[in-house]
């Protein structure tokens, strides 16, 4: 017997595998075959799981196209609390310019406006621009000669210079003889933002260097104090004086220090730009409509948008097979949400005086064939043009009150009454009710704020009431189509609670299960390999043995019949 093969057992991909077999058979095929068949449930849930993916991704670009359009609803709802009015598109304003000559009013002045601003119309007349001062010290016959030879006849000093505006802060200067015109101006800019004074150095001519003092508010003297420890103090001549701006509106004389006014009307900024007191510019204010109609046409682009998606969802093929990218095809997440917003935009507002818009068509935005939105131009600009007030309530929420010690902080859209009289019981006046009723219904208090109850009429209602004693307030409110849409959205987009994050919590929830799965099913299917190769190794060992064993029988045969 010359030898005994028993096969190879290597490895491949970090599997064991057998080779070189005496049975003939192939072992590691068989092997593998096995364990794969071990594995097909497992591959049955690494597909469930990439099926699962692709819909989180899909629901991840849903989140995405829905808050796109819930942003571009939010300014045309009437953004709730305190900074509302500085959100709401409706109350962006823009100012016009009309001169009384041929003068460009916009070369004279400049009008930045904000929402808070009243629509109206002023007259402005510019008679003087305000002015900085400014002032020159003594010269210096060059660059780094020092200042006690130049302005203290060669002797040395040491000593403080008191620098400022008048009325303003001031800054003590370290100055000494053996600095020059150049460290001095370092030194005095070094505190500018103290002092509000700012210093340059001016070169009039070969042997003349002089320090300019410029104050860096208008209508403010520079003041200098004493400076100690120069021989004759720091001697200055006033190149330019300091001047208020002098202007009219509505012929009411009025000065200010600078030429940016902010103070005179609530909202309006006026930056003066050039004195010409012969010609009046009429300032009109009026509402933003470019701004309005844009925010609008925003809106419908990101809802088309994801009508565009949800059409890519909802594919199939000429013979009705779903497409391979339509991933969320009969979703019924998708379809809630999709149901929900045709519900508002196909719906119409209620409480709104009679004759008012009450409907996304009656400004020209309508459904299309495929659901899509589509615009009519001119109806929209009509109705921005000569009805403003109402396009706003179509779109916002819009709330009156007899008490202007009322105010609505939130709202959902679970608010059912758009007419109610909130009684207020504070009977030692501390600004503390100690009841609430709306119609009768006892609300939620704390401290200021009223809450209605929920699964009242009046559920998702926050109000703040900052004045004192028992009062009732009668309180008229509706909900726009772009409220609506947006308190909807905000529902189904909780992360938590929304309808994407809880379908899309359950896909992650499934996955993680699956994924056990897949571990347990590949720790048996590599179990069932490792036997196999046992017993497949333990079988060739057997084999070989016994090949050995007839070879050597078949060689002792042949011996003793001579078939050598």
């Amino acid at each position: 017997m010359d030898s005994l093969s028993f096969g190879t057992l290597d490895s491949s991909s970090g599997a064991p595998r057998l080779s070189g077999t005496a049975s003939k058979l192939d072992t590691a095929a068989i092997v593998e075959a096995t364990y794969e068949a071990k594995r097909i449930p497992a591959v049955r849930l690494e597909t469930k799981i990439t099926r699962n993916e692709a819909r989180l991704a899909a629901y991840q670009e849903m989140r995405s196209l829905l808050s796109d359009v819930q942003s571009a609803l939010a300014p045309l709802r009437n953004p709730p609390g305190f900074f509302g009015a500085r959100d709401n598109i409706f109350e962006n304003k823009q100012a016009f310019f009309a001169s009384s000559t041929n003068t460009d009013p916009s070369s004279l002045l400049g009008v930045s406006v904000g929402n808070s601003a009243q629509k109206g119309s002023f007259e402005i007349s510019v008679d003087a621009l305000a002015v900085a001062e400014k002032r020159a010290t003594a010269s210096t016959s060059s660059a780094d000669q020092t200042l006690a030879d130049g302005w203290n006849g060669a002797a040395a000093f040491s000593g403080t210079i008191d620098i400022g505006l008048d009325g303003g802060t001031v800054a003590t200067i370290a100055v000494d003889g053996t600095m020059d015109i150049y460290d001095l101006r370092d030194a005095i800019n070094a505190q500018s933002s103290t002092s509000r004074v700012r210093a340059n150095v001016l070169q009039v001519a070969s042997g003349d260097f002089r320090l300019i003092l410029n104050a860096e508010d208008t209508g403010k003297a520079i003041t200098i104090g004493d400076a100690s420890g120069i021989t004759g103090g720091f001697a200055t001549t006033q190149l330019q004086a300091s001047a208020a701006a002098s202007f009219t509106i509505d012929g009411v004389a009025i000065t200010r220090d600078g030429n940016q006014i902010e103070d005179l009307v609530d909202g309006v900024t006026i930056d003066l730009y050039k004195a010409e007191s012969g010609t009046k510019v009429t300032v009109s204010i009026e509402p933003a409509l470019g701004s309005v109609k844009e925010q609008i046409a925003s809106f419908v682009e990101s809802y088309n948008a994801f009508r565009d998606f949800v059409d890519l969802q909802s594919a199939v093929s000429a013979t009705g097979e779903v497409a391979e990218d339509a991933v969320l095809f009969g979703d019924r997440a998708m379809r809630s949400v999709v149901q929900g917003l045709a519900n508002v935009v196909g719906g119409g507002v209620t409480g709104l005086d009679p004759g008012a818009l009450t409907s996304l068509r009656d400004i020209g935005i309508t459904l299309d064939a495929t659901n899509h939105l589509t615009v009519d131009d001119t109806e929209l600009d009509q109705a921005l043009l000569t009805d403003v007030a109402g396009v706003r309530g179509l779109f916002e929420f819009s709330y009156t009150s007899s008490s202007s010690d009322l105010a609505v902080f939130a709202r959902t859209n679970a608010l059912a009454d758009d007419a109610f009289t909130i009684d207020i019981v504070d009977a030692d006046a501390d600004g503390v009710p100690e009841s609430v009723t709306i119609d009768g219904i006892a609300a939620e208090i704390d401290g200021s704020t009223i809450r209605g109850v929920e699964g009242t009429a009046y559920e998702g209602l926050e109000l703040l009431w900052i004045g004192s004693g028992s009062v009732s307030i009668d309180v008229r409110a509706t909900q726009g189509v772009a409220d609506r849409m947006f308190n909807f959205l905000d529902e189904n987009l909780d992360v938590f609670e929304g309808s994407i994050g809880r379908a899309s919590a359950s896909l992650e929830d499934l996955n993680r299960d699956y994924a056990a799965q897949v571990l347990k099913i590949e720790e048996r299917a590599e179990r069932a390999r490792s036997d196999l190769i046992e017993r497949f190794s333990a079988m060739e060992a057997a084999l070989s043995i016994a090949n050995a064993m007839l070879e050597q029988i078949r060689s002792q045969v042949d011996a003793m019949t001579g078939n050598v």
